[in-house]
Protein backbone atom coordinates (compact mmCIF):
# COMPACT_ATOMS: atom_id res chain seq x y z
CA UNK A 1 0.00 0.00 0.00
CA UNK A 2 1.74 3.49 -1.34
CA UNK A 3 1.13 6.31 0.94
CA UNK A 4 0.20 9.74 -0.20
CA UNK A 5 2.44 12.59 1.38
CA UNK A 6 0.25 16.14 0.83
CA UNK A 7 1.24 19.25 2.12
CA UNK A 8 -0.82 22.51 2.72
CA UNK A 9 -1.32 25.56 4.78
CA UNK A 10 -4.98 24.37 6.33
CA UNK A 11 -6.12 21.04 7.02
CA UNK A 12 -9.31 20.75 8.34
CA UNK A 13 -10.71 17.26 9.52
CA UNK A 14 -13.86 16.69 9.10
CA UNK A 15 -16.19 17.53 5.96
CA UNK A 16 -19.61 18.70 7.71
CA UNK A 17 -21.24 21.70 8.13
CA UNK A 18 -18.76 23.22 10.38
CA UNK A 19 -15.21 21.88 8.38
CA UNK A 20 -16.75 23.04 4.83
CA UNK A 21 -17.68 26.55 6.03
CA UNK A 22 -14.19 26.77 7.69
CA UNK A 23 -13.01 25.35 3.93
CA UNK A 24 -15.20 28.49 2.49
CA UNK A 25 -13.59 30.75 4.33
CA UNK A 26 -9.99 29.60 4.00
CA UNK A 27 -10.35 29.27 0.19
CA UNK A 28 -11.71 32.96 -0.26
CA UNK A 29 -8.93 34.12 1.84
CA UNK A 30 -6.84 32.01 -1.00
CA UNK A 31 -5.11 29.36 1.39
CA UNK A 32 -4.01 25.63 0.30
CA UNK A 33 -6.28 23.83 1.86
CA UNK A 34 -7.23 20.40 2.64
CA UNK A 35 -10.60 19.22 3.81
CA UNK A 36 -10.57 15.20 5.52
CA UNK A 37 -13.30 13.59 5.21
CA UNK A 38 -14.26 10.72 6.85
CA UNK A 39 -15.85 7.22 6.83
CA UNK A 40 -18.37 7.85 8.76
CA UNK A 41 -21.37 10.53 7.54
CA UNK A 42 -21.87 14.12 8.71
CA UNK A 43 -25.38 13.93 11.48
CA UNK A 44 -26.53 17.03 8.89
CA UNK A 45 -26.60 13.82 5.91
CA UNK A 46 -28.39 11.43 8.38
CA UNK A 47 -31.07 14.43 8.62
CA UNK A 48 -34.21 13.97 6.67
CA UNK A 49 -35.81 16.75 6.95
CA UNK A 50 -34.21 20.34 7.49
CA UNK A 51 -36.50 23.51 8.25
CA UNK A 52 -34.37 26.17 10.08
CA UNK A 53 -31.93 26.58 7.34
CA UNK A 54 -32.49 30.29 6.66
CA UNK A 55 -33.33 30.76 3.15
CA UNK A 56 -34.45 26.83 2.72
CA UNK A 57 -37.94 26.48 3.67
CA UNK A 58 -37.75 22.65 3.11
CA UNK A 59 -34.66 20.67 2.70
CA UNK A 60 -32.72 17.26 3.10
CA UNK A 61 -30.09 17.18 4.95
CA UNK A 62 -27.72 15.52 2.02
CA UNK A 63 -29.20 17.93 -0.23
CA UNK A 64 -28.10 20.99 2.10
CA UNK A 65 -24.52 19.34 2.88
CA UNK A 66 -23.95 18.60 -1.39
CA UNK A 67 -24.24 22.28 -1.77
CA UNK A 68 -21.89 23.00 1.23
CA UNK A 69 -19.32 20.86 -0.36
CA UNK A 70 -19.83 21.78 -4.21
CA UNK A 71 -19.57 25.60 -2.51
CA UNK A 72 -16.03 24.81 -1.16
CA UNK A 73 -14.79 22.95 -3.91
CA UNK A 74 -15.12 26.06 -6.20
CA UNK A 75 -12.61 27.45 -4.72
CA UNK A 76 -9.13 26.44 -6.30
CA UNK A 77 -7.22 26.44 -3.46
CA UNK A 78 -9.36 23.59 -1.44
CA UNK A 79 -9.18 19.87 -2.06
CA UNK A 80 -11.24 17.68 -0.62
CA UNK A 81 -9.53 13.92 0.49
CA UNK A 82 -10.82 11.11 1.82
CA UNK A 83 -9.63 9.60 5.07
CA UNK A 84 -9.76 8.78 8.81
CA UNK A 85 -7.69 10.39 11.29
CA UNK A 86 -5.21 7.67 12.90
CA UNK A 87 -2.46 9.25 14.12
CA UNK A 88 -1.49 12.97 15.06
CA UNK A 89 1.33 15.01 15.87
CA UNK A 90 0.44 18.63 16.63
CA UNK A 91 1.80 21.97 18.52
CA UNK A 92 5.61 21.02 17.13
CA UNK A 93 6.12 23.69 14.75
CA UNK A 94 4.41 21.86 11.48
CA UNK A 95 1.41 19.51 12.22
CA UNK A 96 1.79 15.88 10.84
CA UNK A 97 -1.60 14.11 10.14
CA UNK A 98 -2.12 10.35 9.08
CA UNK A 99 -4.62 8.07 7.99
CA UNK A 100 -4.06 4.63 6.76
CA UNK A 101 -3.22 5.80 3.28
CA UNK A 102 -1.64 9.40 3.52
CA UNK A 103 1.00 11.71 5.99
CA UNK A 104 -0.75 15.61 5.59
CA UNK A 105 1.53 18.24 6.95
CA UNK A 106 -0.13 21.38 8.05
CA UNK A 107 0.77 24.85 9.05
CA UNK A 108 -2.87 25.15 10.77
CA UNK A 109 -5.68 22.54 11.91
CA UNK A 110 -9.13 22.82 12.38
CA UNK A 111 -10.78 20.21 14.00
CA UNK A 112 -14.36 19.53 12.78
CA UNK A 113 -15.13 16.08 13.29
CA UNK A 114 -18.63 16.23 14.69
CA UNK A 115 -19.67 14.22 17.53
CA UNK A 116 -18.68 11.03 16.24
CA UNK A 117 -19.54 7.69 17.47
CA UNK A 118 -19.32 7.67 20.96
CA UNK A 119 -22.13 5.16 21.46
CA UNK A 120 -19.62 2.44 20.16
CA UNK A 121 -16.65 3.57 22.03
CA UNK A 122 -15.44 0.19 24.30
CA UNK A 123 -14.97 0.29 27.74
CA UNK A 124 -11.24 0.89 28.49
CA UNK A 125 -10.66 2.09 25.04
CA UNK A 126 -9.29 5.72 26.03
CA UNK A 127 -7.08 4.88 28.69
CA UNK A 128 -5.79 2.10 26.34
CA UNK A 129 -5.33 3.85 23.26
CA UNK A 130 -1.19 3.82 22.75
CA UNK A 131 -1.01 1.09 25.85
CA UNK A 132 -2.22 -1.83 23.24
CA UNK A 133 -5.12 -0.25 21.28
CA UNK A 134 -4.48 1.26 18.30
CA UNK A 135 -6.30 3.17 15.14
CA UNK A 136 -3.31 2.44 12.72
CA UNK A 137 -2.48 -1.29 11.74
CA UNK A 138 0.19 0.48 9.12
CA UNK A 139 1.83 2.49 11.27
CA UNK A 140 1.99 0.30 14.64
CA UNK A 141 1.80 -3.10 13.68
CA UNK A 142 5.51 -3.63 13.21
CA UNK A 143 6.00 -3.21 17.24
CA UNK A 144 3.54 -6.14 17.65
CA UNK A 145 5.98 -8.71 14.91
CA UNK A 146 5.38 -12.06 16.53
CA UNK A 147 2.61 -11.35 18.84
CA UNK A 148 -1.56 -12.02 19.15
CA UNK A 149 -3.40 -9.21 17.70
CA UNK A 150 -6.57 -8.81 16.68
CA UNK A 151 -8.23 -6.45 14.52
CA UNK A 152 -12.34 -5.32 15.08
CA UNK A 153 -15.03 -4.11 12.62
CA UNK A 154 -16.70 -5.82 9.68
CA UNK A 155 -15.05 -3.83 6.47
CA UNK A 156 -12.70 -3.90 3.50
CA UNK A 157 -10.33 -2.36 5.48
CA UNK A 158 -10.62 -4.78 8.53
CA UNK A 159 -9.46 -7.61 5.96
CA UNK A 160 -6.89 -5.73 4.39
CA UNK A 161 -5.36 -4.65 7.36
CA UNK A 162 -5.11 -8.82 8.65
CA UNK A 163 -3.12 -9.00 5.62
CA UNK A 164 -0.75 -6.69 5.94
CA UNK A 165 -0.14 -7.25 10.09
CA UNK A 166 0.36 -10.94 8.82
CA UNK A 167 2.92 -9.82 6.17
CA UNK A 168 4.67 -7.88 9.38
CA UNK A 169 4.91 -11.04 11.33
CA UNK A 170 2.09 -10.44 13.91
CA UNK A 171 -0.01 -13.77 14.64
CA UNK A 172 -3.10 -12.27 13.80
CA UNK A 173 -7.23 -12.52 14.63
CA UNK A 174 -10.18 -10.82 13.19
CA UNK A 175 -13.16 -10.57 15.50
CA UNK A 176 -16.34 -9.05 14.01
CA UNK A 177 -19.48 -8.37 15.25
CA UNK A 178 -21.62 -9.67 12.30
CA UNK A 179 -21.29 -13.23 10.88
CA UNK A 180 -18.74 -14.23 7.69
CA UNK A 181 -21.82 -13.98 4.96
CA UNK A 182 -21.48 -10.29 5.79
CA UNK A 183 -17.96 -9.49 5.36
CA UNK A 184 -16.90 -8.30 2.12
CA UNK A 185 -15.36 -10.60 -0.42
CA UNK A 186 -11.85 -10.23 0.45
CA UNK A 187 -12.63 -12.04 3.97
CA UNK A 188 -11.87 -15.70 1.07
CA UNK A 189 -8.52 -14.29 0.65
CA UNK A 190 -7.54 -13.69 4.56
CA UNK A 191 -9.21 -17.22 5.36
CA UNK A 192 -7.03 -18.48 2.89
CA UNK A 193 -3.82 -17.54 4.77
CA UNK A 194 -4.83 -19.18 7.68
CA UNK A 195 -6.13 -15.97 9.75
CA UNK A 196 -8.84 -16.83 12.17
CA UNK A 197 -12.37 -15.24 11.89
CA UNK A 198 -14.23 -14.57 15.23
CA UNK A 199 -17.53 -13.97 13.93
CA UNK A 200 -20.46 -12.56 15.77
CA UNK A 201 -18.87 -11.15 18.68
CA UNK A 202 -19.01 -7.76 20.24
CA UNK A 203 -15.82 -6.23 22.13
CA UNK A 204 -17.41 -4.79 25.95
CA UNK A 205 -14.32 -4.42 27.42
CA UNK A 206 -10.51 -3.82 27.03
CA UNK A 207 -8.81 -4.76 30.04
CA UNK A 208 -5.20 -3.70 31.47
CA UNK A 209 -2.62 -5.37 32.87
CA UNK A 210 -0.75 -4.47 36.03
CA UNK A 211 1.62 -1.98 33.86
CA UNK A 212 -0.99 -0.85 32.39
CA UNK A 213 -0.60 -2.37 28.65
CA UNK A 214 -3.70 -4.10 27.34
CA UNK A 215 -4.02 -7.62 28.62
CA UNK A 216 -7.46 -8.97 27.43
CA UNK A 217 -10.74 -8.48 25.80
CA UNK A 218 -14.10 -9.28 27.02
CA UNK A 219 -16.49 -10.06 24.41
CA UNK A 220 -19.79 -11.25 24.27
CA UNK A 221 -22.25 -12.78 21.56
CA UNK A 222 -23.80 -10.73 19.87
CA UNK A 223 -26.61 -13.88 18.27
CA UNK A 224 -30.10 -14.14 20.40
CA UNK A 225 -29.79 -16.70 23.18
CA UNK A 226 -32.67 -18.94 24.33
CA UNK A 227 -33.24 -18.31 27.76
CA UNK A 228 -31.71 -15.00 27.78
CA UNK A 229 -28.07 -16.51 28.77
CA UNK A 230 -25.77 -14.13 26.99
CA UNK A 231 -22.37 -15.74 26.18
CA UNK A 232 -19.53 -13.79 27.17
CA UNK A 233 -15.45 -14.72 26.20
CA UNK A 234 -12.29 -13.28 26.89
CA UNK A 235 -9.40 -13.30 24.76
CA UNK A 236 -5.78 -12.41 25.88
CA UNK A 237 -3.84 -9.98 23.29
CA UNK A 238 -0.88 -7.84 22.86
CA UNK A 239 -2.75 -5.19 20.78
CA UNK A 240 -6.41 -4.82 19.54
CA UNK A 241 -6.50 -2.74 16.39
CA UNK A 242 -9.94 -1.21 16.18
CA UNK A 243 -10.99 -0.36 12.40
CA UNK A 244 -14.43 -0.38 13.28
CA UNK A 245 -14.84 3.20 14.59
CA UNK A 246 -12.31 5.99 15.55
CA UNK A 247 -13.47 7.24 19.13
CA UNK A 248 -12.29 11.21 17.56
CA UNK A 249 -11.78 13.42 21.03
CA UNK A 250 -9.83 10.54 22.40
CA UNK A 251 -7.46 10.76 19.75
CA UNK A 252 -7.36 14.26 19.45
CA UNK A 253 -7.06 14.34 23.87
CA UNK A 254 -3.94 11.51 23.07
CA UNK A 255 -2.17 14.43 20.71
CA UNK A 256 -2.75 16.55 23.52
CA UNK A 257 -5.56 18.60 22.87
CA UNK A 258 -7.55 19.19 25.91
CA UNK A 259 -11.36 18.13 26.64
CA UNK A 260 -13.73 19.45 28.85
CA UNK A 261 -15.80 17.45 31.60
CA UNK A 262 -18.04 16.18 28.46
CA UNK A 263 -15.40 14.87 26.56
CA UNK A 264 -16.16 18.11 23.53
CA UNK A 265 -12.86 20.03 22.69
CA UNK A 266 -12.34 23.25 24.95
CA UNK A 267 -12.20 25.95 22.74
CA UNK A 268 -11.95 29.75 23.32
CA UNK A 269 -14.38 32.50 21.56
CA UNK A 270 -12.27 32.31 18.53
CA UNK A 271 -12.09 28.41 18.05
CA UNK A 272 -8.84 27.88 19.58
CA UNK A 273 -7.89 24.88 21.41
CA UNK A 274 -5.40 24.91 23.94
CA UNK A 275 -2.59 24.14 21.23
CA UNK A 276 -1.23 27.20 19.31
CA UNK A 277 -2.02 26.83 15.66
CA UNK A 278 -5.34 24.16 16.34
CA UNK A 279 -8.77 24.96 16.34
CA UNK A 280 -12.26 23.41 16.53
CA UNK A 281 -15.93 24.22 15.50
CA UNK A 282 -19.00 22.45 15.32
CA UNK A 283 -20.70 19.88 17.07
CA UNK A 284 -17.05 17.97 18.51
CA UNK A 285 -16.88 21.63 20.68
CA UNK A 286 -20.77 20.52 22.04
CA UNK A 287 -23.05 23.35 22.26
CA UNK A 288 -26.76 23.13 20.68
CA UNK A 289 -25.97 20.84 17.77
CA UNK A 290 -27.79 22.96 15.06
CA UNK A 291 -26.53 23.02 11.18
CA UNK A 292 -26.31 27.07 12.08
CA UNK A 293 -23.95 26.80 14.83
CA UNK A 294 -21.57 24.88 13.06
CA UNK A 295 -21.38 26.81 10.29
CA UNK A 296 -21.18 30.01 11.98
CA UNK A 297 -18.39 28.47 14.35
CA UNK A 298 -16.56 26.96 11.45
CA UNK A 299 -16.51 30.17 9.22
CA UNK A 300 -15.19 31.41 13.04
CA UNK A 301 -12.25 28.47 13.04
CA UNK A 302 -11.80 29.11 9.26
CA UNK A 303 -11.09 33.54 9.32
CA UNK A 304 -8.85 32.67 13.14
CA UNK A 305 -7.30 30.16 10.98
CA UNK A 306 -5.97 32.59 8.24
CA UNK A 307 -5.46 35.15 10.46
CA UNK A 308 -2.75 33.06 12.27
CA UNK A 309 -0.98 32.04 9.08
CA UNK A 310 -1.03 36.09 8.29
CA UNK A 311 0.80 36.37 11.74
CA UNK A 312 2.76 33.25 11.45
CA UNK A 313 4.26 34.92 8.74
CA UNK A 314 4.53 38.10 8.87
CA UNK A 315 1.93 38.85 6.06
Amino acid sequence: MELQEYKCEVLIIGAGPAGLSSAVYCGRANRNTIVLEGKELSSLAKTQEIQNWLGEIDATGLGLLDKFKKHAESYESVKIISGDVIELMLGMGTNVISTRTANITADVVVIATGTGKRKEVIKGEDILLGYGVSYGAIWDGPSYKNKVVYLYGKDEEVMEDALVLKQMGCIVRVITDVGIEELPENVNEVRNTGIEIIEKMEIIEAVPASNGMIQKIICKSTESQSGDIEIIKEFELSCLFIISHISSNSIFKKAGVELDDTRNIKVDSEQKTNIEGIYAAGDCTGGLFQVVFAAAEGARAGINACKYLRQLRKE
